[in-house]
């Protein structure tokens, strides 16, 4: 009987495969021609035209994965321009999760997510928001490299001015971190204070994600907090919107050792750890700075 089980199994393993494979390949087919967005409409026969025009780019966008690929929650609103209530109605497979490290995550058929965006967006629609997303991701490249080439101009000046041969030089463009050594140490010490403080559980019984948010931060506050005292203007940095945002290894940032990164819960028996590394975000604007991580539970 287990012998027939199996053979029907395989037959039915076969049979699915197969549809997929079919079902993959008409979908392709159908979402690669621009005619199927069309309605016979002047205006839907130019946006057409222009889908066609830029079939690479949604094709590539298509393609980029097989059908049968499987896409967690998070990245399907990402990269898919879904929302959760477009997500509600997709079928999906739960995996992992269990006590102790939350509930399963929600992961999506790449097909069925294709299929959504585009039955939300229109192909032109989908096409806009990858090309306005290439130009975001543009922009954010050619920041990076002017951060980058800050960044060593500043790495330059700093070598100098250590040598004392250009100190006065440097006095006139790089100004001093507004906190000495012992401030910036005291300043950490109190960031993990009030981090440890915000650690808890989720009602799963897993280690729930903790942030803290400080106000009145200066920019060279928040310079000498990232390890470049000299750049009070942050050159070296990259800004996104009105942010900048770094990431740093939880014991680097707050300059402590791994085992200063843990808080004890008596009443629950176990322990809970920071995370290796911790996201630091800062709007020169409003001079508000804030510090996110995860963390884990092991027991005690």
């Amino acid at each position: 009987i287990r012998t027939k089980q199996k053979k029907n199994n395989r037959q039915k393993y076969r049979r699915n495969t197969k549809m997929n494979d079919l079902l993959g390949h008409e979908l392709r087919k159908a979402l690669s021609d621009p005619s199927n967005y069309r309605s016979g409409s002047r205006k839907n026969e130019q946006a057409g035209a222009a889908a066609a025009a830029t079939g690479d780019l949604f094709d590539e966008w298509v393609n980029e994965l097989d059908f049968h690929d499987m896409v967690s929650s998070k990245e399907a609103k990402k990269e898919y321009f879904l929302t959760a209530d477009d997500l509600a109605n997709v079928r999906y497979e739960p995996i992992g999760g269990g006590f102790g490290i939350g509930p399963p995550t929600k992961c999506y058929l790449h097909k069925d997510l294709v299929e959504t965006s585009v039955r939300k967006h229109g192909r032109a629609g989908v096409v806009k928001k990858l090309e306005a997303r290439n130009k975001r991701e543009e922009k954010k490249r050619m920041r990076e490299e002017q951060a980058e080439q800050a960044r060593k101009r500043l790495k330059t000046i700093t070598n100098t001015a250590a040598d004392g041969a250009a100190a006065a030089a440097t006095a006139t463009t790089m100004k001093a971190s507004a906190g000495d050594t012992q401030e910036v140490k005291r300043l950490r010490e109190g960031l993990l204070k009030m981090a440890k403080q915000n650690m808890g559980f989720e009602m799963s019984g897993a280690p729930k994600n903790w942030k803290i948010e400080v106000p009145g931060i200066s920019k060279a506050t928040f310079a000498a907090l990232m390890f470049r005292p000299t750049d009070v203007d942050l050159e070296s940095f990259v800004q996104n919107g009105a942010y900048y945002t770094e990431k740093y290894r939880a014991s680097n940032f707050f300059g402590v050792d791994e085992t200063r990164l843990t808080k004890y819960f008596e009443p629950e028996y176990v322990t809970q750890k920071i995370g290796s590394s911790v996201t630091v975000r800062y709007k020169p604007s409003t001079m508000e700075l804030s510090i996110s991580g995860n963390a884990e539970t092991c027991g005690w």
